[in-house]
């Protein structure tokens, strides 16, 4: 019995140890993993997949009448939607496949459009011509400041690539021309100035390098250091463009800001962000806050290319072509096209490019958020006015886009009439909205109408134009 006992005792024990052995060798695979995609990347190293193309560097200028146009091609490198609906303006650059960006295309360096053929933007399933629209060409005899706020993350996630930032950083800071004002600052869980937007750039290289390596730390609040450096710019010149560039791994584990505050704030201050992230990157934040400011996004594989990014950055600013219309009205997504006819080339340069105006911004909503739509009745009647349709196609574009959102559909009003009379007016409002979107191929379980007649108002109904926010179509999301 005493023996039975023992070797069970060993069995048990070698179970044991078999078992601490694979948790043991699971860890070790985890924090080799887990090291390679932070300290140990190495922007040294080429580390883009192998069928992913490498970005075309623009080296250098060369005028359309020395350009061989069968190489030609266009993109839009941005859209800025600051002004949004009185205006939108896209950034466009024309170039060929060996490097050169394209000039002389627009004035003042040419003296008409035309290489300029059409613009169109395509809302839900309509394609719509912009009539009228202007291009103005910027190159090197344009001598615009520019305000420049580089915002590198000095989180630990970030350790392996910050020599090579640096180095690119001091690059960027010798690319600057007298005019444009330059600041600098790092961020983990705590936010470091360390260069104000200052123009003397023997100051501000000087003062980068005794800085630069402070600020190290363990957490990100990369939403909020963002916020930080726009205010930064608070006495800059309207006047001057502004631009913050961040740098990042797009991770953010210590922030109390939304991404929503970000935008507003970028586009309230005409701030425009470009984002670069390096290697293993969360790159959906990246995205959206380059793509909703005007900004744009890039992608480091190697610490070559790091280096011409920040070429690209600075360059971008200088040499391009700012087109600019007044936008249909549609709350929701914008496929833009530009076409372009060149003289001597069988076929038309097209570029495309989207803007997204809808009220839900992606990955950045959540239960209990709220939006309007500027539905009308006709008066004291829950009939939907014809010139409403156009709001039916955004909220029917915003519900297929986000397949497992459910919202409340509100109805309120003023206090004029009845307390009775308002209740059931707003109910009848919130059904004749839901019954527009189910006509649609809306799902009945997504939409909840709620009639709320006076009983939540906006803003006190002391005046006409207060009554009129509170007579209102409104939205709350339930479920997503």
């Amino acid at each position: 019995m005493y023996r039975k006992t023992i070797e069970w005792y060993i069995v048990i024990s070698k179970l044991i140890l078999n078992l601490f052995l694979i948790v043991l060798s699971l860890s070790l695979i985890t924090c080799s993993s887990t090291q390679n995609h932070s300290k140990d990347y190495d922007l040294s190293k080429d580390s883009r997949p192998i069928n992913d193309k490498k970005q075309l560097v623009l080296s250098s200028t060369k005028p359309i009448t020395d350009i061989d146009v069968s190489k030609l091609a266009i993109e839009i490198q941005r859209i800025e939607t600051n002004k949004y609906p009185k205006e939108i303006k896209i950034i466009t650059r024309v170039y060929d496949s060996t490097g050169n960006i394209v000039t002389n295309m627009a004035p003042p360096y040419c003296e008409d459009l035309r290489y300029w053929k059409s613009i169109h933007e395509t809302l839900s399933k309509n394609k719509l011509p912009i009539e009228n629209f202007t291009v103005r060409e910027f190159g090197d005899k344009d001598s615009i400041p520019y305000a420049v706020m580089l915002n590198i993350d000095y989180s630990g996630s970030m350790t392996g690539v910050l020599d090579a930032i640096n180095e690119g950083t001091e690059l960027f800071i010798s690319l600057k021309q007298p005019q444009d004002y330059i600041g600098i600052a790092s961020f983990n869980r705590d936010y470091t100035l360390k260069v104000p937007l200052w123009q003397d750039k023997t100051m501000i290289l000087s003062t980068f390098r005794t800085t630069i390596k402070n600020g190290f730390g363990l957490y990100s609040a990369m939403n909020d250091a963002v916020l930080k450096s726009m205010q930064q710019f608070k006495d800059i010149p309207p006047s001057t463009p502004r631009v913050l560039v961040l740098f990042s791994d797009g991770e953010d584990n210590y922030s109390t800001s939304r991404t929503k505050q970000l935008i507003d704030s970028a586009q309230n201050n005409d701030i425009h962000i470009f984002t670069v992230g390096f290697g293993y990157i969360n790159e959906k934040p990246l995205r959206i806050l380059s793509d909703y400011t005007g900004g744009k996004f890039y992608r480091a594989s190697s610490k070559q290319e790091l280096i011409n990014i920040f070429m690209d950055i600075y360059r971008s600013l200088r040499n391009y072509y700012l087109i600019s219309y007044k936008p249909p009205e549609f709350y929701g997504l914008h496929k833009v096209a530009i076409e372009m006819n060149i003289p001597n080339r069988e076929d038309s340069l097209v570029a495309n490019g989207v803007y997204d105006t809808a009220p839900l911004i992606p990955g950045d909503f959540k239960v209990d958020d709220q939006f309007t739509a500027k539905i009308i009745f006709d008066f004291n009647s829950a009939n939907l006015r014809p010139e409403s349709m156009i709001r039916f196609d955004e909220l029917t574009e915003l519900l297929q886009r986000y397949p497992r959102i459910w919202l409340e559909v509100q109805g309120h009003t003023d206090n004029i009439g009845t307390e009775e009379f308002n209740q059931k007016l707003s109910e009848a409002r919130a059904n004749s909205v839901t019954q527009e979107l189910l006509k649609r191929g809306i799902e009945s379980k997504r939409l909840r109408p709620h009639g709320y007649g006076m009983t939540d108002p906006l803003v006190p109904n002391d005046s006409e134009e207060n009554r009129s926010k509170n007579r209102r179509t409104q939205f709350k999301v339930l479920r997503q």
